[in-house]
């Protein structure tokens, strides 16, 4: 496995993964997903998932969030830097 460190606004996961986060710092961070998908034609809310300081966290990226690519765009608030996850299940 490849640890990755997050960016602010330019990381992307793979529809339909597994995500292992863990927040090093000292304040949570969220992690917020844009769905690419429609429902009856409307945009979809983002998903927002909170990780607590020093905690690691485990999510699923539903595979209808994907866009063309089969990709979601991730942001990752304040010091992203502080923020290594794992993509399992791809």
């Amino acid at each position: 496995m490849t640890t990755r460190t997050g960016t602010t606004n330019s990381d992307t996961l793979p529809a339909g993964a597994v995500v292992v986060a863990r927040n090093a710092g000292a304040g949570s961070h969220t992690m917020t997903l844009t769905v690419g998908a429609l429902y009856d034609g409307l945009a979809v809310s983002s998903r927002v998932h909170t990780i607590a300081a020093g905690a690691v966290y485990q999510f699923r990226v539903p595979a209808s969030y994907g866009d063309a690519n089969g990709r979601v765009p991730v942001a990752i608030n304040n010091t992203a830097s502080e923020v290594t996850y794992h993509i399992l299940g791809v």
